[in-house]
């Protein structure tokens, strides 16, 4: 099995929707946005919450709560790497239908 340029580029891309959509759901989840998972919101009690699809880190709060879970982490990253390989043989698969034609 080789890894063709379409591959790479077609994986790059399933990664970067990943990423994104992380990046959208943390802030969406979290009650000041992005910037209060960054630590850079000026809100007094504010739960920020990371992951996509499961949650893997929550915290703050008026009463301040820490949780992170390894194993939502460790699952989101596996649903990472699942989409960024199926997308670029995708990818290389519609470039070889392609050329065929």
């Amino acid at each position: 099995m080789t890894f063709n340029r379409s591959f790479l580029n077609g994986s790059l891309i399933g990664l970067l929707i990943f990423l994104v959509a992380n990046l959208i759901a943390a802030h969406l989840h979290s009650d000041c946005g992005l910037p209060a998972l960054l630590g850079a919101s000026a809100c007094a009690d504010d739960i920020s919450r990371a992951g996509f699809p499961l949650i893997f880190l929550e915290q703050g709060g008026f009463m301040p709560r820490n949780m992170f879970n390894l194993s939502n982490l460790l699952f989101d990253i596996f649903i990472g790497i699942d989409l960024a390989f199926t997308s670029g043989f995708i990818a290389s698969w519609r470039e070889k239908r392609n050329i065929k034609s």
